[in-house]
């Protein structure tokens, strides 16, 4: 591997890095006490300082080693957490992000870092000699780890030329051991020549360990980023082995124990062969035979014996890094097979005769694969939201110090997954709202108590899965908004009329026009009247909605509703006149023939639908889209019943011809700029059917 693949892996790492550090730095800061989340931080910096010396970004690896230090004694309770201490560490990941992320990883102010490093020795009373000095034993860590703990048994070989990519295999077992206790450990020497044939150039060694931790298997594999795809590494989970060592003789015994021993590298074949004898004359186990020989010690043994019942499943370090334009590609290649295979399907049903039907059967088939296939690769692209939602950690507390606030964000819901590019693109329209709410929604403290608050305010930052959609809430817990002052502004701004009587809820949609803002005055964050448009225009290009909830004096509550992916969906083909149009299975209630006396015409409300007990809007989708239509009297036609959130439609169309999953094309807006079509999919015939967006529709009939 070259320095340049290295270097842009040690970028890609860090950044994920920092992001989790900035956020467990903010839960120090709010718990300061708390070990795990420090311990957490002390991690970080180790596998900085580790990765950017392997990546030959010296000026990083001996600064981190500096924060390392810094934070072994807050570790220790040598340094107390305060803000000051907090307020350096922020300073000091910021140098690191542009020593780490400049073109050349050399464009960063020396004179800076120096005064890092100086504000660093003074906390930590003139800082700690490097250890360089090389010894033949490892030094385990013997601290007891808390009972949730697991237990893993990690084997790496390593290949011979190993150092010359400037890896350090004896550095990965550091990063281990901070990562918990080391319960037992082992050179693998099976690979070592004869002296006269040794270069000492290479690696010939191996080894093994057992790590008792607290840490997630993901985080373990991390460490072994440099060298997973040309060495051999395997992590295996031996939890259950080692709660259950303490009776040997009920081991299973699935391998014998002496082959056991060979192939770890405890005994040699001729070792074995003397203990197998000794045992056939004496009788004695061979593992009480090998201590005795002086062959191995007890824990040699023991680790043995639990290889024998070894787990059938096991965790390996099988990760593959795939670039995500190549993720991207192979999606858009199933989106062309789901083109080609409603082409086929349309063919074998206009095939009449047994050929058809046979074809049909094996469409089916294919059909069931394709499905499959897809759930897959979107399973692929799916990825926690949590990530993006911990980065506004310091954006918030960064914030309220600079505007004299007392803010804390909480997070719910962030093991909730999100295609990769809905994300990706979500991230600026949270941050727009986040930030109104620390500017206009949060008071200061004093204004906090005065209205019977704690002094401190809380933002919630909220996600989870409904309807197959995926919801954000951003609530917080601050002023709200004032519905008057919205009012006089939407006035003011010719929007309504003053006399005119309008919804709450339409009111409130008026913040997400452009230049629409009541703040009274432009403040560093907010109040140009800039953002909840450009949040309102990245939702939507995501063909998602937003809406807002407020209360005077109690908060506010903006929620937005996504898709789970952009790519393919089901849906129902419909047919009004000549043309034929998409409209997302999801949004379908169900579709009707409705009898002539269910039609009525309400003052204030136009043309509704009698439904289930209530009346609904029904729309003549061919008035709306300005085409002609086979059939005008409803009682005649067909009217597809869809919902957005909590409203109803009833849309009226010729025909269903039937569903299929479509692949979703984009539009631009000299296209079309309707709120109504959401984009295009291409049919099995070739021909261009547009989707029908039914919170847009509500949106463009006037809610």
């Amino acid at each position: 591997m070259s320095e340049i693949d290295i270097r842009s892996i040690f970028k890609t790492e860090a950044k994920e890095i920092i992001e989790n550090l900035e956020s467990d730095v903010v839960r120090l800061e709010e718990s300061s006490e708390d070990e795990k989340i420090i311990n957490r931080i002390f991690r970080y910096f180790h596998t900085l300082k580790g990765s950017s010396g392997i990546a030959g970004l010296t000026h990083v690896y001996e600064f981190s080693h500096l924060l390392e230090n810094l934070l072994d004694d807050v570790r220790s309770g040598h340094v107390e957490v305060t803000d000051s201490l907090i307020d350096l560490i922020f300073d000091s990941i910021d140098w690191m992000k542009g020593a780490i992320f400049s073109e050349d990883g050399t464009e960063v102010s020396e004179n800076n870092r120096e005064k890092l490093s100086s504000r660093i020795y003074a906390f930590t009373a003139g800082g700690r000699e490097v250890i360089t000095k090389e010894t033949d034993e490892i030094k385990i860590a013997r601290e007891p780890v808390e009972s949730g703990a697991k237990y893993y048994n990690i084997k790496a070989f390593f290949k011979e030329d190993i150092f010359e990519s400037g890896i350090d295999p004896l550095m990965i077992i550091e990063d281990l051991m901070s990562m918990g206790r080391v319960v037992s450990n082992r050179v693998i020497k099976k690979k070592l020549p004869s002296f006269e044939s040794m270069d000492p150039e290479c690696c010939y060694f191996g080894w093994e360990i057992v790590l008792e931790t607290e840490s997630a298997v993901t985080e373990i594999k991390d460490v072994f980023l440099f060298v997973e795809e040309e060495n051999n590494i395997t992590i295996e989970d031996e939890t259950s082995n080692y709660r259950n060592k303490g009776s040997e003789e009920k081991l299973p015994l699935e391998k014998k124990i002496g082959e056991i021993m060979v192939d770890k590298g405890i005994l040699t074949d001729k070792e074995l062969n003397e203990v197998v004898t000794i045992q056939d004359k004496e009788g004695d186990r061979i593992g009480d035979i090998v201590v005795k020989k002086g062959y191995a010690t007890k824990d040699d043994v023991n680790i043995a014996l639990i290889e024998q019942e070894r787990l059938k499943k096991k965790i390996e370090l099988q990760t593959v890094r795939v670039d995500t334009i190549k993720l991207d590609n192979l999606l858009n290649l199933l989106g062309e097979i789901v083109i080609g295979q409603s082409t086929l399907t349309r063919i074998a049903d206009e095939i009449d005769n047994e050929y058809g039907d046979e074809l049909k059967r094996a469409l089916y088939g294919i059909n069931r694969t394709t499905r499959e296939f897809q759930e897959q690769i979107m399973s692929i692209r799916m990825i926690p939201i949590g990530p993006t939602f911990n980065q506004f950690r310091r954006f918030v507390r960064d914030s309220a110090h600079l505007l004299g606030k007392e803010i804390k964000l909480i997070i719910e819901g962030g093991e909730t997954e999100l295609d990769k590019t809905v994300i990706e693109k979500i991230g600026d329209p949270l941050k727009h709202m986040i930030r109104n709410s620390i500017d206009h929604g949060i008071e200061p403290p004093e204004e906090r108590v005065a209205a019977g608050k704690n002094r401190s305010g809380e933002i919630i930052l909220r996600a989870y899965h409904q309807e197959g959609n995926v919801f954000i809430e951003i609530v917080d817990d601050g002023r709200g908004i004032d519905i008057e002052k919205v009012r006089e502004k939407a006035i003011h701004l010719k929007y309504i009329e003053p006399d005119e009587e309008i919804a709450r809820e339409k009111l409130l949609s008026f913040l997400f026009m452009p230049g629409f803002s009541t703040a009274e005055k432009v403040g560093d964050l907010s109040g140009r009247g800039v953002g909840m448009d450009v949040v309102k225009t990245n939702i939507d290009s995501l063909r998602g909605s937003v809406e807002i909830k407020s209360e005077k004096g109690s908060g506010s509550t903006v929620k937005i509703k996504l898709p789970l992916t952009l790519a393919i969906i089901d849906s129902m083909l419909v047919r009004i006149g000549k043309n034929r149009y998409i409209i997302p299975l999801l949004s379908v209630v169900e579709t009707i023939r409705p009898a002539k006396d269910d039609i009525k015409t309400i003052e204030g409300k136009g043309e509704v639908l009698l439904y289930r007990g209530e009346f609904i809007t029904l729309v003549r989708l061919y008035d709306v889209l300005g085409i002609d239509a086979e059939y005008h009297n409803p009682w005649e036609a067909l009217v597809v019943i869809a919902e957005s959130e909590d409203r109803r439609l009833g849309l009226l169309i010729d025909d269903m011809p039937g569903q299929q999953q479509i692949v979703i094309k984009s539009l631009d807006n000299y296209i079309t700029k309707s709120r109504a079509i959401s984009g295009a999919s291409i049919l099995g015939d070739g021909t261009v059917a547009l989707i029908i967006d039914i919170f847009g529709l509500i949106e463009e009939l006037g809610g």
